[in-house]
């Protein structure tokens, strides 16, 4: 009866340290299923998530031992060990959800991750409750499968690899199918930044025509496209596909499954500089959308975009245009403010004044771009006006949110976490009355530059903002750039979360902006 209960109890260990590392399997989802990911990220947070793990194991370690030590006469002994490491790890799973570490969402991907992971789990403990039969102070050993958590999950990562390669390919067979089938013109939209409001500008330009469909949100994925096309797409005449990427092939992959006949890059940045390593490299992966294009297809450039505007020079098989000064389409008298922005738009050397509800002077660059192919549809130059001036705010991207209080304005720019987007997010801030307060974790996945652009994003805070309210590890380089600036250093706060700062703000009385800068993802600290 006695070992029975020592199994059972060690088999519950292994089920809690499944629970345990749940918040390393929503690591592994936010980083594409990536172990390189998932090792960045614990490089990134300073291995805290190690050391937490390890702290568990050495902590039920040591209350183990002595236990048995203690009480090595006692006839129950070999359980009662094994039962106090359960509490304990019941009481760091309780701590690990009130600290945010929420668990992955259950996908079925997730769900199978899951279950391998138990099975892993549950063989090794079946070894520590063997070895705890024939000796108590073994019972140590069950610790132990706290620090091998994060490791167990990477494993049954490895291991479903190859089953969710195949499981994939079958539902992009099935998107090539439908688009083969309904054959609408698909065009692919890539950039740096500007993506998924350059998504919706276009949609509202060729919306004056035909029927469109996009992909929602920031469905930029393989399989977020091939879940696009074969839940929700229908009989619409164009298909706006937003492709994301953070490695070299991610564009090169999307077009295999989209086809796109056409594309924008909307801007060449440095975002995910760390993986893709260097401007180069960001430039590379995104001219994958015009190396994918066909003969008859065409490209269009951000040519205010100096390292987008280069991408003219090389060679590619469709025909490639570039929005800017001297070109067909560009814009000039650009005047920005806190109820929108405001420029003439010029196509084919006439001018029209266009007045548009969205923050921001990278705005008329978008609406640029989006209007050349737009007119490359068959769309007039005034029904591109009337699109773009019945535009909405992106939400999460330099959205203003109404406020109960009206003496406090509120900017959404969660989604955006960019050199040059948080550039025009402060230059908008500036626009507003009142005591102007920036909320923000700063860059990320800049690689060998973040530390140099966070610093300089505090010198930019400095000279519009009052306050700078600044969320986790990389606050120590903005405010040192903030202070240098001159800013105040009564007027930098730190946080170790953005409710905390949120909460803070409370205590700053009078007319205020608020500006949220970046929002970033569970697996970046």
């Amino acid at each position: 009866m006695e070992y029975y209960v020592s199994v059972g109890l060690v088999a519950i260990a292994a089920v809690l340290s499944c629970f345990i590392g749940l918040p390393m399997l929503k690591i592994i989802q936010l980083s594409g299923y990536k172990a390189r990911g998932v090792v960045a990220w614990w490089k990134g947070s300073g291995y805290d998530v190690i050391i937490r793990y390890a702290a568990l194991m050495l902590f039920g370690f040591i209350s183990t031992i002595v236990f048995v030590g203690c009480f090595s006469t006692f006839e129950y002994v070999r359980y009662c060990a094994v039962a106090l490491y359960d509490i304990l790890a019941v009481v760091f799973i309780v701590s690990a959800g009130k600290s945010g570490s929420n668990s992955a969402k259950f996908t079925g991907r997730v769900i199978r991750l899951l279950i391998v992971d138990l099975i892993i789990t549950l063989a090794l403990g079946a070894g520590v409750a063997v070895a705890c039969y024939y000796s108590a102070y073994c019972q140590t050993l069950v610790a132990a499968l706290a620090m091998l958590s994060p490791f167990v999950a990477l494993a049954a990562n490895a291991m479903t690899a190859p089953f969710e390669k195949l499981n994939n390919k079958k539902y992009v067979k099935r998107a090539r199918a439908k688009l083969k089938e309904k054959s609408p013109i698909v065009i692919g939209i890539t950039g740096s930044y500007g993506k998924t409001t350059a998504k919706n500008i276009l949609k509202a330009m060729l919306a004056q025509q035909y029927t469109v469909a996009t992909t929602p949100s920031s469905f930029n994925t393989p399989m977020g496209v091939c879940k696009t096309v074969n839940n929700d797409l229908g009989d619409e005449r164009y298909f706006i596909v937003e492709m994301g990427a953070r490695y070299k092939g991610d564009i090169k992959e999307l077009c295999g499954i989209a086809q796109p006949k056409y594309g924008i890059i909307t801007a060449v940045g440095d975002m995910h500089i760390e993986t893709l390593g260097s401007r180069a490299g960001v430039a590379n992966v995104k001219y994958e959308l015009g190396e994918s294009l066909p003969q008859d297809g065409l490209l269009v450039l951000n040519g205010y975009n100096a390292d987008c505007a280069a991408l003219k020079d090389r060679n590619a098989a469709c025909r490639v245009v570039s929005v800017g000064d001297q070109a067909a389409v560009g814009y000039e008298n650009l005047k920005i403010s806190g109820d929108g922005t405001t420029f003439d738009l010029i196509i084919d050397g006439q001018k029209y004044p266009v007045t548009v509800a969205l923050l921001g002077a990278h705005i008329a660059e978008l609406v640029c771009v989006c209007a050349a192919l737009a007119a490359e549809c068959g769309i007039t130059a005034e029904q591109i006006v009337a699109a773009t001036t019945a535009l909405r705010p992106v939400e999460h991207r330099l959205q203003l949110i109404p406020s109960a209080d009206p003496s406090v304005a509120v900017i959404d720019d969660a989604y955006n976490s960019n050199p040059v987007g948080a550039k025009n997010a402060l230059d908008v801030l500036a626009c507003f009355d009142g005591k102007k307060i920036i909320i923000t974790p700063g860059f990320v996945e800049l690689g060998s530059i973040e530390k140099e652009c966070n610093i300089q994003l505090g010198g930019q805070i400095a000279e519009v903002c009052d306050y700078a309210y600044l969320i986790g590890t990389r606050a120590k380089d903005i405010k040192k750039g903030a202070l240098a600036a001159g800013m105040n250093d009564g007027a930098i706060c730190e946080f170790s979360s953005r409710d905390e700062a949120v909460e803070a703000l409370k205590e700053i009385s009078g007319e205020k902006a608020v500006l949220f800068e970046n929002d970033l993802p569970d697996n970046i600290k």
